[in-house]
């Protein structure tokens, strides 16, 4: 049995998805240009870390959210090269840390 296409919206629907959709990047837009620079590495860090925390434990029960606090501050510990303006990391001076040719 062949599934048929869904029907398309109407042009209305659309247009109203696509403006709301752009209402809600130039409110995040807004938001975020009042952090600090440190405030928005902080928010990317924990944002990405928590993203590959989730899609690694996809098939889980949300935990509670001192363990989620807990387990992206541990994650990104594990990889603080990857994520340093949370842990601090800084390369040692004779460490290639990939900025120079």
């Amino acid at each position: 049995m062949s599934q048929q296409p869904a029907p398309a919206l109407p042009a209305a629907i659309v247009g109203y998805f696509a403006e709301q959709e752009a209402s809600r990047a130039r409110a995040v837009n807004r938001m975020m240009s009042r952090f600090t620079d440190r405030e928005l590495a902080l928010i990317k860090e924990a944002a990405v870390m928590g993203y590959v925390q989730g899609m690694r434990h996809h098939d889980l029960k949300y935990p509670g959210d001192q363990q989620v606090v807990f387990l992206v501050a541990d994650a990104c510990r594990a990889f603080a090269d990857l994520y340093p303006t949370i842990t601090g990391w800084a390369p040692a001076d004779d460490e290639d840390d990939g900025d120079e040719p």
